[in-house]
């Protein structure tokens, strides 16, 4: 009876109403901009929504979900929800082109801390924007 209890708690929270969807009623992943690709994941990543999360987090191939082991997605999902963890952002500057990327410069803040980083996004399958990387990596992490 108790696993039944967590299994639902945690259903009930993955459907929860506000929860954010790259592409709300569809199957696609990532965003129609390179902008809206940073928008969308961190709003992903404040909202705690690791679904939305990963389908914002990609390259060149695509949602990573779509090439990374279910297991390590997983993982690196989780981490970066972590690592990215904010109670506020902001787009400083952007985007910057280089090479296959566009670069928007981000400051993130958690309580009484700020940082600043680089989102780094990726034009995908039907023009479809991810992002890819931020970095360097803000220190909200606990143990950090």
């Amino acid at each position: 009876m108790r696993k039944l209890v967590i299994v639902v708690a945690l259903a009930a929270s993955a459907c929860r109403p506000g929860a954010v969807n790259p592409a709300e009623g569809t199957s696609q992943t990532g965003a129609p901009s390179p902008r809206g690709a940073v928008e969308g994941y961190l709003a992903a990543v404040r909202a705690q929504d690791l679904q939305a999360l990963g389908a914002m987090w990609g390259d060149s191939r695509g949602s990573a979900r779509g090439f990374v082991d279910r297991e390590q997605f997983d993982r690196r999902v989780f981490l970066l929800q972590c690592i990215t963890s904010h109670d506020r952002y902001r787009i400083l500057a952007g985007p910057v082109e280089r090479a296959d990327t566009m670069m928007f410069e981000v400051e993130l803040t958690k309580g009484d801390k700020t940082a600043r980083t680089t989102a780094k996004t990726i034009q995908g399958p039907a023009a479809r924007w991810y992002v890819n990387i931020m970095e360097p990596i803000p220190p909200f992490c606990a143990g950090r």
